[in-house]
């Protein structure tokens, strides 16, 4: 194993799992809070169901539902959700960067450089769940209060190997296929699909979810049970098989170096020489009538098309994920659990539901607002807004191939506004999707939810896509640094939901004015509709973000070394 590669393995992605951990530790000490002064028997009255698909062990402390809720729950997609980013990076990233030839011309083969990325992929999710433990262990200090039989350890430790499978499985098909689109995305929906699977299933039969990773992960419960050593085996001896497959694919394929697909240049460049070299008595024979004297036929591809291509396998995922699992599965399971969440609907405690983004438990459109468009559709659309600005400028600048694009004929401010576009347009489809998705299901349920509400909430999720988007792309254009964009958007978004949401559980929730969350979510528009100034805001936020952007990246001068 080369140290270097090694060593290289794990400069990528500690910045997320860093910030993880401390968006955790900040929702584990409010939720200790929270839940101490609650009246916990509410639980109690809670149907079997409806306890199994919460996750809610049997006379559960306040402790147990605080930590089954922020770390086995929401803070375990967000940890998941990284790793399988650090595991897309590993070899699919390199290879899309066009610095993978560069490391295996070093005397160092596909074998050694699969398993030093591999090794580096372990050791930073294990570093990274020792600081959720330590964040988990640390966290009742700041409220005075105590764990009591939690077994904390037990959950990190299943948490952190179910960490290390999504890694591997995204590390395999990215080395399999050499796209990390692809990897991300087939990765991300084993996640999601298996966490709703692993709480939805055992509704119908009661070992129907026993072959899902997301029920190794927590099905045997082990912050109240322990260590399931079955269930870690299985995690973590899939991810070796994973690991194997992966090598397996990764030496027997070639690498996506000369195909046209591998830079914007490339690709324009092949599209131009099809059009130029295309027999003039064919083009003249099949090609149809084009307003500029271009053939249909023979048009060169576009760069906005081009940019539109780049993340289609994020995008088709999560509109996948987001339109068919968010959009019509939701209301189709409050349907089914109407009648059960009824009572327990008065009793929960508004302030619980506000740290969410809002809402309510008993009526269709307070749940779809909870479980769907208060959290999950809003971490959607900024995910691919931030992924697409971000790769657009600084992306294919970190892998030395803006200076190609731009000595022909496309100026700056083209590509500038090429690579705005596209982000709209992807925040766009997962909006439709959602939008959609959600109809069908609230047809397909026969629940009582506004469509014109509705409509509302995804255009505000779309303006909030491109204000999250916008800011992205500034930093993308200012700085030529990917990881600056990404990272600090997501603290952005971070701090602006729970900034606004905590201030919402306070009771003050016409305070906040400064974050883009409160446009979005005040109402909330999926329940009330919304108020003119919430678009307006948003809207506005995004074009000052967009001009701000567009000087900066006019005139700074190209990096032309990749970090």
């Amino acid at each position: 194993m080369n140290a270097a590669v090694l060593r290289r393995g794990l400069a990528t992605g500690w910045k997320g799992l860093l910030i993880t951990a401390a968006v955790v530790a900040a929702m584990l000490v409010m939720a200790l809070a929270i839940y101490a002064e609650l009246d916990l028997s509410i639980y109690d009255k809670l149907p079997e169901a409806v306890r199994a698909l919460m996750g809610v062990p049997h006379n559960a402390d306040a402790a147990i539902i605080a930590y089954n809720e922020m770390l086995a729950s929401i803070g375990a997609l967000a940890f998941v959700g990284v790793a399988i980013a650090i595991g897309a990076q590993a070899v699919a990233g390199e290879e899309q960067d066009r610095t993978l030839h560069l490391v295996l011309a070093a005397p160092v083969s596909r074998l050694a450089y699969l398993l030093g990325r591999a090794a580096a992929m372990v050791a930073l999710l294990v570093a990274g769940g020792a600081l959720l433990w330590a964040a988990a262990e640390l966290a009742p200090l700041a409220v005075g209060t105590e764990v009591g039989d939690a077994h904390l350890f037990a959950l990190v430790a299943h948490l952190t190997a179910c960490a290390v499978f999504h890694a591997s499985l995204a590390l395999a098909v990215g080395a399999a296929t050499g796209r990390k689109g692809i990897a991300a995305g087939l990765a991300a929906a084993v996640m999601v699909l298996g966490w709703l699977g692993s709480g939805l299933l055992p509704l119908w039969r009661e070992d129907a979810a026993d072959w899902i990773p997301w029920t190794w992960f927590n099905g045997s419960k082990p912050l109240v049970n322990g260590v399931d050593g079955g269930h870690l085996a299985l995690l973590l001896g899939g991810a070796a098989a994973l690991i194997g497959l992966g090598a397996v694919g990764f030496r027997a394929r070639e690498l996506r170096l000369a195909q046209s697909g591998s830079s914007l240049l490339a690709r324009l460049k092949t599209g131009a020489s099809a059009m130029a070299v295309r027999p003039r008595r064919s083009a003249a024979r099949h090609a149809s009538p084009d307003p500029g004297g271009v053939s249909v036929e023979g048009r060169a591809p576009s760069l906005l098309g081009l940019r539109l291509s780049a993340q289609r396998g994020l995008l088709v995922s999560v509109v996948l994920l987001m339109g068919l699992l968010m959009g019509m599965s939701m209301p189709l399971m409050y349907k089914a659990l109407s009648a059960a969440m009824g009572d327990f609907a008065g009793t929960f405690p508004q302030t619980m539901l506000d740290l969410f983004g809002g809402g309510d438990l008993g009526t269709p459109a307070g749940f779809l607002h909870l479980e769907s468009f208060g959290m999950m559709l809003p971490a959607a659309v900024i995910l691919v807004a931030t992924v697409a600005a971000s790769s657009g400028i600084a992306g294919e600048e970190r892998a030395r191939r803006m200076s190609l694009l731009l000595a022909q004929p496309i100026s700056r401010a083209r590509v500038y506004a090429t690579v705005a576009a596209a982000s709209a347009v992807y925040v766009l489809i997962v909006a439709v999707a959602m939008f959609l998705g959600t109809w069908a299901g609230i047809a397909m349920a026969g629940v009582d939810v506004s469509i014109a509400n509705l409509a509302w909430a995804c255009a505000l999720a779309t303006l909030l896509g491109w204000f999250f988007g916008a800011f992205a792309l500034l930093l993308s254009a200012a700085t030529g640094r990917s990881s600056v964009a990404v990272w600090a958007t997501t603290g952005l978004a971070v701090a602006g939901y729970f900034g606004y949401t905590l201030l919402l559980a306070a009771g003050e929730k016409d305070s906040g004015w400064w974050s883009p969350f409160r446009a979005y979510l005040h109402g909330p528009p999926l329940m009330h509709g919304a108020e003119w100034w919430q678009p307006v805001w948003l809207a506005v936020g995004a074009v000052a973000f967009l001009a701000a952007g567009l000087p900066l990246f006019l005139r700074r001068d190209l990096r032309i070394t990749s970090g």
